[in-house]
């Protein structure tokens, strides 16, 4: 097992990416619908925003359980200035952005008058808010999560300046056990926040943290009495919630795993040596697709959708590497786990990913894959070789490069 700095130095790209564009995995989501109800309903969200281009939209989106949900959008004035006026029955989370790297999410409930001031670009690190005191609460923990993300990142600086050194392995040690003691303060952090926030949505954001993309900060296979006890204070508060009722439902099936004492959430994750099980789901067109069928070839699988931002922006690599090594035997087979199939198509048009297979059942968390292989985040991937038996778990950019040049010879 690789010790945690390792870990944690693979995927110091994607969370950096992700603090650019969001504070939580609960974001990973997109699509459409409106928004209606009586006055005592309704919410403002008004405020500045220096910086934004001539002609440039700000969105409101809604985030819902496997997409976004436009609400309004609005121009802001030569001065910056904007308003929102929408209404909701529950307290709800809201995506402010200009773009999909640049956004903003907030807790809303009703009555709120909330007023930002932020920079295009700067969304996620706004200068004020005030109105909303679980959003404020979500931005001081997003910016403790950032020191961490700096201290993480200085360590591995550290460990790359002694790759050839021969004290590489006792100063191994002692950056393990740093890292280690960082993510544990963090946690110990969000554990307190999560005591003092029991009624509050804000515990929904926490629980769906991740240290770095693959490393959550809290697993319900590990700490399932946490996840417990915020569905029974939500479910409570909030029963007709869409991300409650999917907390909720969520949690059936976990408390089932653990009164079976099986120790897992889901299914069994593939690793390293082992055969890759059959994956047989529809592509774009209904017919369905057999990863079985592409035997004989190295084959990476991954999982991903069309709302998670560190799957897209892995996309591009995606395509230079095929373009690399399809013709020495590589291919790719894409597995969505997005709710909406214009969503999905739409993505992979505009990311460019038409060339390869792709596949999804569009039923999110429900999907028969994430079940079965035990999945609790995106991205997520495995490559396999010629007889189907994995060889690599969750590589990307320069890893996945390095692989590949190992398996069907660099260029």
């Amino acid at each position: 097992m690789k010790d945690l700095l390792t870990f944690i130095s693979e995927r110091l790209l994607y969370v950096i990416f992700m603090f650019q564009k969001s504070t939580t995995t609960l974001l990973l989501v997109a699509v459409l619908f409106a928004v209606t109800g009586c006055s005592n309903d309704e919410f403002r969200i008004s405020g500045t925003i220096s910086g934004a281009a001539e002609d440039e939209y700000l969105l409101l989106r809604e985030v819902k359980p496997g997409f976004l949900e436009p609400i309004d959008s609005v121009m802001p004035g030569q001065d910056g200035k904007f308003s929102f006026r929408s209404a909701t029955e529950w307290p709800a989370f809201y995506m402010l952005s200009t773009g999909s790297d640049d956004f903003l999410t907030l807790l809303v409930s009703q009555g709120d008058k909330i007023e930002v001031k932020a920079a295009r670009g700067s969304l996620a690190s706004p200068e004020a808010l005030r109105g909303s005191e679980g959003t404020s609460v979500m931005l001081g923990f997003s910016e403790e999560h950032r020191k961490v993300i700096d201290e993480l990142q200085h360590l591995t600086n550290v460990y790359d300046d002694s790759i050839m050194s021969p004290r590489l392995p006792i100063l191994m040690d002692s950056l393990d056990s740093r890292a280690a003691d960082i993510v544990e303060e963090l946690r110990e952090r969000a554990l307190t926040l999560l005591a003092g926030n029991s009624s509050s949505m804000v515990s929904l954001y926490l629980l769906n943290q991740q240290v770095v993309p693959g490393l959550q900060l809290f697993d319900p296979a590990k700490d399932p009495e946490l996840f417990f006890r915020a569905d029974s204070a939500l479910y409570a508060l909030y029963p007709g919630s869409d991300l409650v009722l999917d907390l909720h439902s969520f949690v059936a099936g976990l408390r089932k795993s653990v009164a079976a004492g099986t120790g897992t959430v889901t299914g069994t994750i593939p690793i390293v040596g082992t055969m890759m099980p059959e994956i047989a789901l529809p592509d774009p067109g209904g017919d369905t697709l057999r990863l079985s069928s592409l035997r004989g070839r190295v084959v990476l699988v991954d999982f991903w959708a069309s709302w998670c931002p560190p799957c897209r922006e892995e996309n591009p690599n995606l395509v230079k590497m095929y373009d690399i090594y399809h013709w020495k035997g590589f291919d790719i087979f894409q597995v969505s786990l997005d709710l909406r199939q214009e969503e999905w198509t739409e993505a992979i048009r505009k990311d460019r990913l038409g060339r390869w297979n792709h596949v999804s059942d569009l039923r999110y968390r429900d999907s028969e894959v994430v079940k079965r292989f035990g999945l609790t985040q995106i991205p997520a991937s495995f490559l396999i070789d010629r007889e189907g038996r994995v060889v690599a778990v969750n590589l990307r950019g320069v890893d996945l490069s390095k692989k590949l040049g190992e398996l069907l010879g660099a260029q």
